[in-house]
């Protein structure tokens, strides 16, 4: 999947976002079909300096499927793909290539993570430990070895 810098694509207002996003989808969860009631920032809009409100950052997600996502229960990959977002748009500092979280940790092979610039955020931790995910954040600097394969 080609992924896009920040500088690419076009950076929406709030209410262009939700429109965008939810006519894509037709209205409905991209997950299960049933009527969206959000459009969910797939990369929190925090990382991004402008709000996030691309088209490609944006799925229209059901209250239980966006609570899914927040909490990282339903991966990045797994939205974009649900939400047929062929060309996302990542904030800077993020590697194309590399798994992250929605809040921007780097997501590891053996499942471990690395935190982000989104660390200290209640938010973000609130999201990851209602998820089950705020054991598995490792320290800044964390490389696992698995199989002498460090990616």
């Amino acid at each position: 999947m080609k992924r896009e810098t920040m500088g690419e694509g076009v950076v929406l207002s709030r209410g262009a976002f939700k429109t965008a996003v939810f006519g894509r989808a037709g209205g409905l969860c991209v997950f299960c079909g049933q009527a969206a009631v959000d459009a969910h920032h797939v990369l929190d809009r925090k990382l991004y300096p402008c709000g996030g409100y691309y088209l490609g950052n944006g799925a229209a997600v059901c209250v239980e499927h966006h609570w899914a996502c927040e909490t990282t229960r339903i991966s990045v990959d797994e939205t974009w793909a649900a939400a047929r977002i062929s060309v996302p748009v990542l904030p800077p500092g993020l590697v194309p290539g590399q798994a992250v979280d929605k809040w921007g940790n780097r997501v590891w092979p053996n499942g471990l993570r690395t935190w982000g610039p989104l660390q200290s955020d209640a938010g973000a931790r609130k999201a990851l430990a209602a998820g089950g995910f705020l054991g598995l954040m490792m320290p800044a600097g964390y490389t696992p070895e698995i199989d002498g394969d460090e990616s």
